[in-house]
C-alpha cells in the first residue's frame, strides 16, 4: 500500500477517525507503511490520519532510558482503537513537534501519565500504564485519531503568532 504524509491544512487531520472492525490485510500492510514512514522521517509515532486514512491505528516507538544519560527506541508498537483516561492531575509542559506541521515546535501542557487500552496486531487487548514522554507521544497520536492536532494546545496568543508559519507549510504541502 502506497502512503504519503498528509500535511497541515489537509482536511483529513481534523476528521474524528472510525474504529477498526476488521484487521484485514489492508491494515497490516497500511501499519507497515506507518513505520517505514515514521522511520524515515525520524518520528516518534504517527497516526494514520497522517498517512490519510480516518481510522483508529497509531504506531509508536517507545524511549528506552539507557546509563548514563543516553536513551534508545523501542521496536514499534501497534496501537488499534485505543482509549486513553488520565488517573492522574499532574500535568507537564514539555516540546512537541508532529511530522504533519515540519519544523515547528513548541511546549505543550499535557498529563504527565496515562492509561491506554487498545488492541494489538492480532487483534488482542492489552492495557498499559505510561508516565513521562512517553505517555505524552501516546496522547499527541490518539489526538490525531480526535482531529486534534498539537497546536491546538497553544494558548491563544502562541497560536496568532504561528498563524504566517502554518500558512506557508500549507502553501508548500498542498502542491504535494
Amino acid at each position: 500500500m502506497l502512503a504519503s504524509l498528509r500535511y497541515y491544512g489537509d482536511p483529513i487531520l481534523r476528521k474524528i477517525c472510525k474504529p477498526i472492525t476488521v484487521i484485514t490485510n489492508e491494515i497490516r500492510q497500511l501499519i507497515q507503511s506507518m513505520i517505514a514512514i515514521m522511520d524515515k522521517h525520524d518520528g516518534v509515532g504517527l497516526a494514520a490520519p497522517q498517512l490519510g486514512h480516518d481510522i483508529r491505528l497509531f504506531v509508536l516507538r517507545n524511549y528506552v532510558d539507557l546509563e548514563n544519560d543516553k536513551w534508545k527506541l523501542s521496536e514499534p508498537r501497534v496501537y488499534i482503537n485505543p482509549k486513553l483516561s488520565f488517573p492522574r492531575k499532574n500535568q507537564v509542559k514539555e516540546e512537541e513537534g508532529c511530522l504533519s506541521i515540519p519544523k515547528l515546535f513548541y511546549k505543550v501542557t499535557r498529563p504527565d501519565f496515562v492509561v491506554v487500552k487498545a488492541l494489538d496486531l492480532s487483534g488482542n487487548p492489552f492495557t498499559e500504564k505510561i508516565d513521562g514522554y512517553n505517555a505524552r507521544v501516546r496522547m499527541h497520536e490518539n489526538d490525531h485519531l480526535n482531529g486534534v492536532l498539537f497546536i491546538d494546545h497553544l494558548d491563544a496568543k502562541t497560536r496568532k503568532e504561528i498563524k504566517p508559519l502554518l500558512r506557508e507549510i500549507k502553501k508548500k504541502y498542498q502542491s504535494i
